[in-house]
């Protein structure tokens, strides 16, 4: 008799008053308020780190084919993913054979790779509207500066930079950067 009296005692113990479950809810909705807005901007930081590393891979691989072919190449935004239009990089890109130096594919056949935009993202290039790589690998012009914006603006800018003699790189995370 006695054992089944402890018996019944530790299965009357077995659950969660409203108390406990009460102050584990309040505990997790806390934590959860908290890592939220953190969690937001980690992922628009990742976004916009990848979307540079993205334009860096595009750029060295067109001053590459500018190089292999012997023949001008550009990279330029390009809403309609078939002409150059404007500075707005996040609405997409393309890389083309330029050997007129036009600025604008003569052809399809002339465009070597389509890069679709992100909406998730700001990236302009100010004044400039292309980066044109000569057949030695140098690009045409002063320094380009494309900088890399999250929309909601919890994430550092990047800034991508061309420089004169063609070499791409990404300045991580700068602060004051114009993402307007």
């Amino acid at each position: 008799m006695e054992i089944r009296l402890a018996l019944n005692k530790q299965r009357r113990m077995a659950g969660w008053t409203l108390l406990e479950l009460l102050v584990t809810l309040s505990v997790l909705a806390t934590l959860g308020l908290t890592g939220i807005p953190a969690m937001q901007r980690f992922v628009e930081q990742h976004r916009v780190v990848s979307a540079s590393n993205s334009l860096i891979t595009h750029l060295n691989y067109a001053r590459n084919e500018a190089v292999t072919r012997h023949t001008f190449v550009s990279a330029c935004p390009s809403p309609d993913l078939q002409h150059c239009s404007g500075n707005r990089w996040d609405r997409g890109w393309i890389i083309f054979l330029d050997p007129d130096r036009n600025g604008q594919p003569a052809s399809e056949n002339d465009i070597l790779r389509v890069v679709h935009g992100n909406e998730r993202l700001l990236m302009h290039s100010g004044g400039r509207y292309r980066v044109r790589y000569q057949p030695m690998g140098g690009a045409y012009g002063t320094n380009l500066t494309i900088r890399v914006c999250g929309r909601n603006g919890r994430a550092t800018p990047n800034a991508v930079v061309v420089s004169n003699p063609g070499r791409a790189r990404v300045q991580r995370e700068v602060v004051g950067l114009d993402c307007s």
